[in-house]
């Protein structure tokens, strides 16, 4: 599929799309700074089920990095007018890592546009989610690092040391496909100024979708607690805990995290999309994402002085 245009003026950006599979839409949100290539290994599994639409965020992979910083609120946009590109009146939303991050403005900004919403490997951001290590965390800013030593960064970031072990090519070629298309410095100065500034801890009991929680137990980059706080948060909610498997579960558990899903819709379809947003909430809502760096801010700093005590921390 070629690049799609969204949005207008200064915002304008062309996305690199593709799309497979048939059946009820699914629109595939990734991660910090990486194409949609991760997704390769696993996409005709749900392609059988699912017309799947997979996409590199603005400032990444092979889609267009704008000079202008980017924005949560914004990434969300960018997604429902990449819908409105393909004429689909809605999708299910499947957002991994800092994907899921921007599924959860997409439900909450967007309700009519979103079905189901499944959140993977995610948190709510913001001062109050839990932090990896600092050792962990380096993965992200090893840029500088040799080939062999950011590998290894990432690798124990992304999937458990036993996976490593056992399947050393299999980690190698996954570690090859979160490496394609690498995001330009402009690109990841942007994620991280979107990431950095967004915060839907107080946002949560907004998403009216229903919502699928999956994270794997041993997840380091995005330690488990903040699977438990989306859970708590929103209204909707199962969360399914993948035993021994790390950040990366949809690559290293695939067939578990496929039938843990398939049986969540199985029991819950067929799930419509939701009521729009009216009154005071629809008419901001375009302002709010225009600014939604500042107000990210904001909010960040609103909860900052909620915390009695540094952020709390977890060790590998």
């Amino acid at each position: 599929m070629p690049m799609v245009r969204v949005g207008h003026g200064a915002s304008a950006t062309r996305l690199h799309v593709d799309r497979e599979g048939s059946g009820e839409p699914m629109l595939w949100i990734t991660g910090f700074a990486i194409s949609s290539e991760v997704f390769s290994p696993v996409i005709s599994t749900y392609a059988a089920q699912f017309d799947c639409v997979r996409y590199d965020n603005r400032g990444a992979g092979r889609s267009s990095a704008p000079w202008r910083l980017t924005s949560v609120p914004e990434l969300a946009g960018d997604a429902v007018r990449l819908l409105d590109a393909l004429d689909l009146d809605s999708a299910h939303v499947y957002g991994l890592s800092m994907g899921g991050m921007v599924a959860q403005e997409m439900a909450i900004r967007f309700p009519d546009r979103v079905r189901a919403l499944v959140l993977g490997g995610t948190s709510h951001g913001g001062p109050r989610q839990v932090l990896p290590s600092p050792r962990v965390a380096a993965a992200l800013t090893s840029r500088g690092a040799s080939a062999s030593v950011r590998a290894d960064l990432v690798g124990r970031a992304m999937f458990t040391d036993g996976f490593r072990q056992r399947e050393p090519a299999l980690a190698a070629s996954y570690l090859r496909l979160l490496g394609a298309h690498r995001a330009s410095a402009r690109g990841l100065v942007s994620h991280m100024a979107a990431t950095t500034y967004h915060d839907t801890r107080a946002r949560l009991g907004r998403i009216a979708a229903p919502t699928l929680v999956l994270h794997g137990r041993q997840d380091a980059l995005t330690p488990l607690g903040n699977a438990h706080q989306l859970a708590a948060g929103i209204p909707d909610v199962t969360l399914e805990v993948i035993e021994d498997a790390g950040h990366g579960y949809l690559l290293e558990r695939a067939d578990e995290a496929h039938r843990l899903l398939d049986r969540w819709f199985e029991a819950r379809s067929p799930i419509p999309a939701g009521p729009p947003l009216s009154g005071l909430a629809a008419r901001s809502e375009p302002l709010t994402r225009r600014l939604g760096l500042p107000m990210g801010m904001l909010r960040t700093a609103r909860s900052l002085t909620a915390v009695p005590g540094p952020t709390r921390r977890q060790e590998p």
